[in-house]
């Protein structure tokens, strides 16, 4: 009797099922991998920062004063505008770079106020403050402090 199993020899490393599944699976991985490559080119060394503020009033202004800056790094003012925008999302204010505004000066209406002196003086600290004057700035108003890019927003406040 012969044996059938010498008989029906077979070529073909992989059947075309299995070579079919398995590309599909290499195309997704490698996409799946590009994808968080350029998620993290966009995202800079301070994005991961978060400064939280108080809000407080008086007839003539509003102040923003820094409670606390969280993340991994420090915030230069260097790194960071400040703008503001009206209820609708229409800038108010031109981008201002932070390091650019001398503390108690006022641009446009808004004054930074900066509590530390020394190598903290180029940083965003607990302390600093932001004050708005109310005739140019009414209820409703959005604080955003983000990158010079713009990609990242570190504090945004409705005043």
């Amino acid at each position: 009797m012969k044996k059938i199993w010498k008989s029906r020899r077979n070529d073909e490393a992989v059947s075309p099922v299995i070579a079919t599944i398995l590309m599909v699976a290499i195309t997704v991985v490698l996409a799946a991998v590009l994808y968080v490559m350029v998620l993290g080119i966009n995202t800079g060394v301070n994005a991961n920062i978060v400064v939280s503020f108080q809000k407080t009033s008086n007839a003539n202004n509003w102040t923003l004063t820094v409670l606390s800056v969280a993340g991994t790094t420090v915030l230069a003012k260097a790194d960071c505008n400040i703008l503001v925008k009206d209820a609708n999302g229409i800038a108010l204010t031109p981008q201002v770079v932070l390091s650019t505004m001398t503390s108690g000066t006022y641009y446009s209406g808004v004054r930074f106020l900066e509590s530390g002196t020394g190598a903290a003086a180029s940083q965003v600290n607990a302390g600093d403050s932001v004050t708005l004057d109310r005739v140019l700035y009414g209820t409703g108003s959005t604080v955003l402090i983000t990158s010079l890019d713009g990609k990242s927003t570190f504090a945004s406040v409705t005043i």
